[in-house]
């Protein structure tokens, strides 16, 4: 939706993760809202899926802005939300990270399918910050790998 350099977007983002203002959400979901046509995706049949924090990064942050986000893509396009994946390690904030060290296919084997879970053939893959791609791409490869045709990316900011 938003070049994550923008200062407002940043601000806005990590004041809501970060700091747990949950009074900006309304904020994002108001941008999201406005942009929500040219972030739609393709007409198949999606489900929405968060990339999950690791438990102890939820513990800390007290809620998963990815599952957020997820929630609001569902809102906005009638599609189900449905929890796929499980994060078995944690990660420093990519957000965080410099922009040579990141790379992709550095977070493979960071995500799993949650038990019992039939993953859809379309997932709309949500995220509050696209930096690298490197949590995307490990996530996308473990829902491909389990049987989703197409994954596509949705997020609030992207860039570094």
């Amino acid at each position: 939706f938003a070049p994550y350099g923008n200062p407002v977007v940043r601000k806005a983002l990590s004041v809501w993760k970060y700091d747990q203002d949950r009074e900006v959400e309304s904020v994002i979901y108001g941008w999201l809202s406005a942009a929500g046509a040219r972030m739609a995706p393709p007409v198949a049949p999606f489900n929405a899926c968060a990339v999950p924090l690791h438990e102890k990064k939820r513990r800390q942050h007290g809620f998963d802005q990815a599952s957020v986000v997820a929630g609001w893509a569902g809102a906005l396009y009638g599609i189900p939300e449905q929890e796929l994946l499980v994060r078995t390690r944690s990660v420093k904030s990519q957000a965080q990270v410099g922009s040579g060290e990141r790379q992709v296919g550095e977070l493979d084997g960071w995500f799993v399918v949650a038990q019992e879970v039939a993953v859809p053939e379309n997932v709309l893959l949500c995220d509050d910050v696209f930096t690298s791609g490197a949590t995307m791409d490990a996530a996308a490869r473990v829902l491909k790998e389990a049987g989703a045709k197409q994954v596509w990316g949705w997020v609030i900011a992207k860039g570094g």
